[in-house]
């Protein structure tokens, strides 16, 4: 159910919006057709906003005043994206150097009062930065994309597990843009600093029919809930951020809970990056917001199949640009996607490059630990693995009980030969397994520099 606001006495239907709803779909009705461009057709209108973009950073910003004005300036009027990938990518310590020598000193006025903002630092590189409310208006809008691919009926519950929130019941699923635009039924915001317990009780009382959040904070959740002996009837979707999405979590949701798992790919600098797919678990780049490389280690296009580094250009942040960015995440990219919509495709988000593993021969790779059959060996609650140096593996775990001895065999030489490599293992047992900061958890992390 899709229900548009009026402000007009007497105009239920068809809706007058207010002006700020109007112009969020009217943005959507741009979005609606652009889906299906061909890619030639996204990229003339991106190089449009790219040309924008590029000369009032080199204008405005003292460092790229620095590193643009040549590369800018030779740039022929109908560049291709061969000549763009020339210009020099950004790095997060670049930004950390650099703040203020990044920040507009003449951001547009018609793009809104510029704010600051922190990355959560993941990556171990936390980050400055600034947009406007020109960049939350096409959040907004990539948002409201989001919910009509996924058919979500705006009249039912949602609930939103999230960091550094407290408990909030709120009239309208999107806040103020909603309440003047749009009619939706209740969001529940459920804080993530409590214990997975306190949140599967919360859910089991909501009974939501879209539980959103951090991909492993919702599977602790639900396996809570599971334990209770609670039930969730009313779910129809579980919507995850933030997080590479594991298959072991995605099939879980998919057999246990007869509900598909819609994953989206966003950051807090860069806005939404991708949305999975409404009709397979490929993931859409949002070509309208972003302009989106992924490359391998010499810097070229990767291509379908391929895995290589993320690296953004946001095409609406005047007051902080940032020109080919590159996040420290992994993605593979995909062929052309069978539902026919024009945007590029990757298949997958590996996450950041502290979840390779390296070997001493100069090798990395993505993990696989065999996480199905965890269950059949020890009763595993929660864990996370960090490498500490070539050949150590520390195992952290949160488990039932105490481990016998013959379960630490069997379940040490079941995580080596998945892994494929002999690492000294170190236990370590815990009563929980804290989030970071930012309320993220990941399974794995390289710990170590080469």
């Amino acid at each position: 159910m899709f229900r548009i606001k009026s402000t007009i006495p007497g105009a239920v239907w068809p809706a007058v919006p207010a002006s700020g709803g109007a112009a969020i779909l009217a943005a959507l009705f741009q979005l609606e057709h652009s889906q299906w461009w061909k890619p030639a057709q996204h990229w003339a209108r991106q190089r449009e906003q790219l040309r924008l973009l590029l000369r009032h950073a080199a204008d405005t910003c003292p460092y790229y005043a620095n590193s643009l004005p040549a590369a800018v300036s030779t740039l022929p009027q109908d560049f291709s994206e061969q000549q763009f990938r020339k210009l020099p990518i950004l790095r997060r310590v670049d930004i950390q150097n650099n703040y203020d020598a990044i920040v507009s000193g003449n951001p547009p006025g018609g793009h809104g009062r510029p704010q600051g903002g922190v990355s959560s630092g993941s990556t171990g590189e936390p980050i400055r930065f600034l947009t406007t409310q020109l960049s939350t208006f096409f959040w907004q809008a990539i948002n409201l994309r989001d919910h009509l691919w996924h058919r979500r009926d705006f009249g039912l519950k949602l609930a939103t597990i999230r960091a550094g929130a407290e408990r909030v019941e709120m009239r309208n699923w999107f806040g103020d843009v909603g309440e003047t635009t749009l009619e939706t039924g209740p969001c529940i915001q459920i804080p993530m600093h409590s214990s997975t317990r306190e949140q599967a009780r919360e859910a089991i009382t909501e009974d939501p029919a879209y539980l959103t959040g951090y991909p492993n904070n919702l599977a602790g959740v639900l396996e809570q809930v599971d334990r209770l002996g609670g039930k969730l009837p009313g779910l129809r979707q579980v919507r995850s951020f933030g997080e590479a999405v594991k298959p072991e979590f995605r099939n879980y949701v998919k057999l246990r809970w007869n509900v598909p798992l819609i994953d989206l790919y966003s950051t807090r600098e860069a806005g939404y990056l991708a949305l999975q797919c409404p009709d397979t678990e490929d993931y859409h780049l949002q070509s309208e917001v972003a302009y989106i490389e992924v490359l391998d280690e010499l810097d070229r296009p990767c291509r379908p199949g391929e895995t290589g580094r993320v690296v953004v250009t946001p095409l609406h942040n005047f007051a902080f640009p940032l020109i080919r960015y590159e996040l420290g995440d992994y993605a593979e990219v995909g062929a052309v996607c069978s539902c026919g919509r024009g945007l590029p495709v990757i298949r997958r988000i590996l996450g950041r490059s502290r979840n390779l593993m390296k070997l001493r021969d100069g090798r990395t790779f993505w993990p696989v630990f065999g996480v199905s059959g965890f269950l059949e060996i020890v009763p595993i609650r929660q864990f996370q693995f960090v490498q500490r140096s070539y050949d150590e593996l520390e195992l952290k775990l949160v488990t039932g009980r105490e481990l016998t001895g013959e379960e630490r065999v069997r379940f040490g030489e079941y995580i080596l030969e998945n892994l494929g490599y002999r690492f000294r293992l170190v236990w370590t047992f815990l009563p929980e397994i804290p989030q970071d900061p930012g309320g993220k958890f990941e399974d794995f992390i390289c710990a170590f520099d080469d």
